[in-house]
């Protein structure tokens, strides 16, 4: 191939319609994304390009050889638009960060944009690892990302806890409060107890909790290094298991976020309003945030279930 034909390929897709990233993806999944965006007036294609395509060492999906289904592909798919939906959230809590936008405390719209920063660059590492044979790491990163996500609904349920979170100088401070506050399951009791004002039961004994706790003692597995380690190459959990949990947790993160006040949404709202009023440039992600909640809402239903399950039988043989 010549140069200018290897240029030519690569503009060809970078240009290309998303799907074709996605070989083996369902094209009833396909039509029923691309209606959501249409119905909230959201440019599909152009969101991706600015989403996903963008993403730092940026992969299409391998071709799949002799796959009984689209499942794994669909997932991926869902997987990446919450991944628009996190940089678009970031970029909408920074611009209420540098506006000081009403609707959240400034200490909040300041925690905010650091930890959506952080998620964002963790889902970017996660779905390269996981698309590139490296499950085990990838399972290390989804176990942040759950601890992120909860970190976000804090900072969202308790004021004074993001106050005190931006108050961090240094290292040891950030970790005292990461200890205080967030780990060993702190932050999400936190938020069951706010949870638990509107009606939603998330205490130990539910069904979702115990699952919870489920996949998080195989990602901590995959964090520690215990002789519970399963072979490199075990599909199962190639796609499965970290990128099904993080997207399911970033579908939390929008869901609940609109149940505890202040709405989330509302605030991101005003925020890319004022930016728009001012001329305060963004890279036009910000103002998907608020839209893009209701898109991600309607997609809970058509994630695949969850291969936790089946790596839980798996470690545990081993």
């Amino acid at each position: 191939m010549s140069h200018d034909d290897m240029i030519g390929a690569v503009t060809t897709l970078h240009h290309a319609p998303p799907e074709l990233s996605y070989p083996g993806l369902s094209p009833q999944l396909l039509a029923r994304v691309r209606q959501l965006w249409s119905a909230r007036g959201l440019d599909f294609d152009r969101a991706w390009a600015r989403g996903v395509r963008s993403l730092p060492g940026f992969r299409a999906l391998p071709r799949p050889d002799g796959a009984p289904s689209s499942a794994q592909v669909d997932l991926v798919f869902l997987f990446d638009q919450c991944v628009i939906w996190l940089r678009a959230l970031h970029a909408g809590a920074e611009l209420g960060r540098r506006q000081e936008s009403e609707g959240l405390d400034p200490a909040q719209w300041h925690g905010l944009a650091a930890v959506s920063a952080r998620l964002t660059d963790q889902v970017s590492a996660l779905r390269l690892l996981a698309l590139t044979g490296l499950p085990m790491q990838a399972m290390q990163i989804a176990r942040s990302v759950s601890e992120d996500v909860d970190m976000m609904l804090v900072l969202l349920a308790r004021r004074k806890l993001a106050a005190r979170f931006t108050a961090c100088r240094d290292v040891e401070e950030a970790n005292a409060f990461w200890r205080r506050h967030i780990a060993g399951g702190r932050a999400f009791r936190a938020i069951t107890e706010k949870l638990y004002d509107v009606g939603l039961d998330y205490s130990a004994d539910t069904d979702y909790a115990r699952w919870r706790r489920q996949v998080l003692a195989v990602l901590g597995a995959a964090v520690h290094g215990t002789a519970l380690t399963p072979p490199s190459g075990d599909p199962a959990l190639r796609n499965d298991d970290s990128v099904y949990f993080c997207a399911f947790r970033i579908h939390e993160l929008c869901a609940y976020a609109q149940l505890i006040r202040p709405a989330l949404t509302g605030a991101l709202d005003r925020a890319a309003d004022e930016a728009a009023q001012s001329g305060l440039a963004d890279d036009g992600l910000a103002a998907l945030a608020a839209p893009l909640s209701a898109v991600l809402l309607n997609q809970i239903q058509s994630l695949p279930q969850p291969a936790a399950p089946r790596a839980t039988r798996e470690a545990t043989r081993h």
